[in-house]
């Protein structure tokens, strides 16, 4: 069944493209990335102990012949591709040959068709700072764990690290619970909440009218029914006594913890709580939810303490 299960793989997003297919004796490795091993039920999944590695032009090195030596240290090593748009961080040290950074990327990535430059983001409502290097348009379709996410790569973020953990979250969400999502943006936990499990609610919360605007495209294009989505500053406008889980996608949200914790129903909950650590103070997202707890009279038990990325 190799061919059928290659053809699916490639149809969901799932086939690793960076290794290639292996037949070893009966039976055929087809490399696929974390965060699919569900759909590929009835399958053994195994960790591949000696892949092939698919050739593949490497940026540094076809760099190292177009930039002087002295500024090969600052020659980018990563990127991110969303939908068929490429973002890369380049420091000001090679201002001078970022166009030429961007037109051989879209030569490594064919069916790539622009390049921004990713100067970070700004302000709570992360908005992205970028600039065209190559290429143009800044409107893709992102296609993750058989999700797709429109978005303007000049007016929203995506953050293709966090792919493990949405996946994570659709997983855990039994069938029928009221989840409110107090940060949605386009829909990154809610979408593929929505998709994998069989939730009754999702309340989708997002204050940037530009991610909202995205929210309510992502939720036809994935033909979903069970989210409701609300424009407005979380703090304020967070329903109530409803949730058997709340999602806080956040890194910076410390102060809206006691805003989650009253979602929760009287008989209580589940929080994701996230947040932006510093090594040294390992133990502040614990302390602070035990301390909003404590102050609003309620019980609290840490269930898991994980990183992200």
């Amino acid at each position: 069944e190799a061919e059928k299960v290659r053809r699916f793989a490639e149809k969901v997003g799932a086939k690793d493209k960076g290794r290639l297919i292996v037949a070893k004796g009966d039976y055929v490795e087809i490399p696929i990335y974390d965060g699919y091993e569900h759909l590929f039920e009835g399958y053994e999944i195994i960790e591949q102990e000696q892949p092939i590695f698919a050739k593949k032009m490497d940026l540094f090195e076809i760099l190292k012949d177009k930039i002087p030596k002295e500024l090969w240290e600052f020659i980018p090593r990563r990127y991110k591709i969303v939908g068929n748009i490429i973002l890369i961080k380049i420091a000001d040290e090679l201002e001078d040959y970022k166009h030429l950074i961007g037109q051989e990327l879209l030569k490594i990535h064919p069916r790539c068709k622009a390049v921004w430059r990713d100067r970070g983001k700004e302000g709570m409502l992360r908005k992205p700072n970028v600039e065209l290097i190559a290429g143009e348009g800044s409107m893709a379709v992102h296609k993750e764990n058989v999700c797709l996410f429109k978005l303007d790569v000049t007016k929203v973020m995506f953050s293709v690290g966090n792919q493990g953990e949405r996946m994570r979250m659709a997983k855990i969400v039994r069938e029928g619970e009221v989840v409110v999502d107090m940060f949605a943006g386009i829909g990154y936990f809610s979408i593929p909440i929505a998709v994998h499990s069989k939730p009754k609610r999702i309340y989708s919360i997002e204050i940037n009218p530009d991610s909202y605007g995205f929210l309510l495209e992502n939720i036809k294009l994935n033909k979903v029914d069970c989210i409701v989505p609300i424009l407005g500053d979380s703090m304020y406008i967070t329903p109530e006594g409803i949730a058997d889980r709340v999602v806080m996608g956040h890194i910076y949200c410390h102060e809206f913890l006691p805003t989650a914790i009253r979602a929760l129903k009287d008989e209580g909950g589940i929080i994701h709580y996230h947040e932006s650590v510093p090594e040294v103070v390992l133990d502040r997202p614990v302390e602070r939810i035990k301390r909003a707890c404590e102050e609003l009279g309620k019980d609290v038990k840490i269930l898991n303490f994980r990183k992200v990325k």
